[in-house]
């Protein structure tokens, strides 16, 4: 349902506002992006899925699965649990993309930047570009955010009215289109924000981590939002091929003279906000 929204909404939005003129059905990579956006949902996510499973089957049983209300599952625990839904959903959205800041942060540095860096190989982005994640990248990201809100409390009823909104979110941030938000710029996210953390330009290298909101960055001086949009996207030093095989096998690979150059240091966030 999400990708039949996807469809319906976000290529006609890449028809009339884009942010960069480029063939809609012939662009590069646009063969693997399809590949992945049926694996993601088939493959990875099942793989996470299971994995998250299990950790709280283990957890659940260290516990005593006697003491675990029937209820908990749907209801939550806790003072949290009892707000009104909508409430909990703000407070999920806001803890998720705190975590999420710092997750995406981590994965830009050492080793982890390998798996991460299956995310921005594609040189012409639109919204299906949202679905090329390696699983384990995938399942970092999800653990570090769902395990946190489920050991809050959190109700599953406002769990999963969220998960929706961010899915679609995503593929909303990775579509060509130009829009910034005008005055809302530093309030939420934008498309035109979240391209300038896939280019390949060396003065705006690991920026703009938060996936919903800029105050993030701004806090911890990663944010960089100029009023142009960059022109290079990317990895930095190597182009990789078109093969989800070479992208599932690349983080354990031993890294060479071809392999992207890492993430550099972050400047302060004041030179960029203009």
């Amino acid at each position: 349902m999400l990708a039949g929204a996807a469809a319906l909404l976000l290529t006609p939005a890449e028809r009339l506002a884009p942010a960069h003129r480029q063939p809609l059905v012939f662009r590069k990579g646009l063969m693997l992006d399809v590949a992945y956006w049926f694996a993601t949902p088939l493959l990875t996510r099942c793989i996470t899925g299971g994995v998250l499973s299990i950790l709280f089957l283990l957890i659940a049983i260290c516990i005593g699965l006697e003491n675990i209300p029937s209820e908990l599952l749907t209801r939550g625990f806790g003072p949290l649990s009892r707000q009104p839904v909508w409430l909990q959903c703000c407070e999920i959205l806001l803890l998720s993309d705190f975590v999420d800041y710092w997750t995406h942060r981590g994965l830009h540095r050492g080793p982890l930047w390998r798996i991460h860096a299956i995310h921005h190989s594609p040189e012409e982005m639109n919204w299906l570009s949202s679905s090329r994640v390696h699983p384990l990248n995938d399942l970092i990201t999800r653990s570090c955010q769902l395990l946190p809100i489920v050991t809050l409390g959190f109700s599953a009823v406002s769990i999963m009215s969220v998960v929706p909104l961010v899915s679609f979110y995503v593929m909303f941030l990775h579509s060509n289109v130009r829009w910034d938000f005008g005055p809302l710029r530093w309030v939420l996210v934008s498309p035109a924000y979240h391209r300038w953390h896939h280019t390949s330009d060396d003065e705006c290298v690991d920026k703009n981590f938060a996936g919903m909101f800029p105050v993030w960055d701004v806090a911890f001086g990663t944010a960089y939002f100029p009023r142009t949009l960059p022109t290079k996207y990317g990895l930095r030093g190597q182009r990789l091929p078109d093969s989800m095989r070479a992208h599932l096998l690349f983080p354990f690979r031993d890294g060479g003279p071809g392999s992207p150059r890492p993430r550099g240091a972050t400047n302060d966030a004041s030179a960029a906000m203009r």
